[in-house]
């Protein structure tokens, strides 16, 4: 059966039909939660993540314009860092943070390096990469061997803002440095941050290479390693930048020393940072110590000079040389020597008579037979290996007391065998005996 509606009868059922429908598209758009980007249906997925890069200002203090945030195509995906800009058209970062495809002099980079400026409640200015101006090669995978980790970028067009420039001043033990660079949040979102606790350190175990200001390759504790920020400078109080943050300790290197259980106090962040003293810069100038900047780096050294710094005997050596030089000021008659017996997780310093000391000086004081006797203090105390928070070992001191203790021997006897006995020991315990003690102490004290 065919039903055959009026013309009437037929617009009323189209219109409200278009009504229907239209209310219902209205309705889906108020309640979409996702944002509303405008984009080209021809845009790439590549460009429609960098449409999508954002960058904020974290800080209460104003951020530095010079900073950039760095986006690196690195087999399909991007990856962030720090830069900061030297000129206005040349960008300084990491050169970790380039793959090795990419760290070719005078290479092309604007298919794969990308830079963000942060800009005040907009969308971040963005910026083309022309061309790789130098890139150290990394030909290690171990951080602490990278005689430098800098590469130089050009961009395709000059940037209105502040430049900062590098120093050649080195970097002090201890010395107090701050640092802004970029935290990326996701695979969009990055907030500059400022970080002011940060300290350069010689003579850590994580990094035995840096020993002066010159040393290539530093130590900064105190400065979170965090996603994005490798690259960002390391600045000083007059504003010049004196490093470029690299990478982070290793974790199994941290776990391995926390195994060890000769922490003080828990490890402050550690983070391995290329040292402006010796790194190369635009436009070049010369290096603060040839000799530091040239030094070896390579494992076997790096093994070895751990190994040093660990030993108990080099490490116990300031320690025991402390005492001896102690004990033996306070007596005219015998050199006493140390030794260490191992109590658990200690070393039980002994105190031990080891030969007389210059007979002639003093033997003819002495004129009765009887036995001579004196009484000195010596201290109780343990020595333990330690490392403190920033990675540096040292001799842990326990002196529990002070113990008076006696010395006996015969004068006689050694006047005429240039030997005699010594007789040792603390009030209210019993004599050890050390027999034929001679004036022969070799290179002891």
């Amino acid at each position: 059966m065919v039903i055959k509606l009026s013309p009437y009868l037929l617009c009323v059922l189209l219109a409200s039909i278009g009504v229907l429908t239209l209310g219902c598209g209205k309705k889906q758009k108020e309640h979409s939660d996702q944002p509303d980007y405008h984009t080209d249906p021809q845009m790439t997925d590549l460009e429609a993540e960098l449409e999508k890069q954002e960058l904020f200002c974290g800080s209460d203090h104003a951020c530095p314009s010079y900073l950039a945030k760095i986006a690196v195509l690195h087999k399909n995906k991007l990856k962030f860092c720090t830069g900061f800009l030297i000129k206005d058209d040349v960008i300084a970062t990491a050169s970790s943070c380039l793959p090795d495809r990419l760290r070719v002099l005078d290479l092309p980079c604007d298919k794969d390096i990308f830079f963000f400026f942060s800009e005040s409640n907009q969308k971040p200015l963005r910026a083309g990469c022309e061309k790789v101006l130098d890139a150290t090669s990394l030909t290690s995978k171990e951080p602490f061997l990278w005689r430098s980790n800098i590469s130089y970028l050009k961009l395709n067009q000059p940037v209105l803002r502040r430049t900062v420039t590098a120093s050649r001043n080195g970097m002090d033990d201890m010395e107090k440095f701050y640092v802004w660079s970029l935290e990326q949040v996701d695979s969009f979102q990055g907030i500059i941050r400022k970080s002011e606790d940060c300290t350069a350190i010689y003579n850590s175990y994580f990094n035995p290479f840096a020993i002066n200001q010159s040393s290539p390759v530093m130590l900064l504790a105190g400065c979170e390693f965090v996603n994005g920020n490798s690259g960002a400078p390391i600045l000083d109080y007059r504003g010049k930048v004196r490093g470029v943050i690299s990478s982070p300790v290793e974790e199994s290197e941290i776990d391995q020393v926390v195994s060890m259980r000769i922490l003080e106090r828990p490890l402050k962040s550690l983070i391995h940072v290329s040292n402006y003293a010796c790194a190369p810069m635009i436009p070049d100038q010369d290096v603060l110590n040839d000799n530091e900047c040239g030094k070896q780096l390579n494992i076997n050294l790096y093994d070895s000079y751990r190994r040093e710094m660990i030993s108990e005997t080099n490490l116990f050596r300031s320690s025991i040389q402390k005492i001896e030089h102690s004990i033996n000021e306070v007596n005219r008659y015998i050199k006493l020597s140390v030794k260490l017996l191992p109590d658990e997780e200690f070393q039980q310093v002994v105190v031990f008579p080891k030969c007389f000391k210059n007979v002639s000086k003093w033997m003819g004081e002495f004129t009765s037979s009887k036995p001579f006797v004196f009484n000195i203090s010596l201290p109780d105390m343990t020595l333990k290996k330690a490392m403190n928070e920033h990675g540096k070992l040292f001799a842990l001191e326990n002196v529990k007391m002070n113990v008076p203790t006696n010395f006996q021997f015969h004068p006689r006897v050694l006047k005429n065998t240039n030997r005699a006995n010594v007789y040792m020991w603390p009030n209210g315990q019993d004599s050890t005996t050390f027999p034929d003690l001679s004036e022969a102490c070799g290179s002891l004290f």
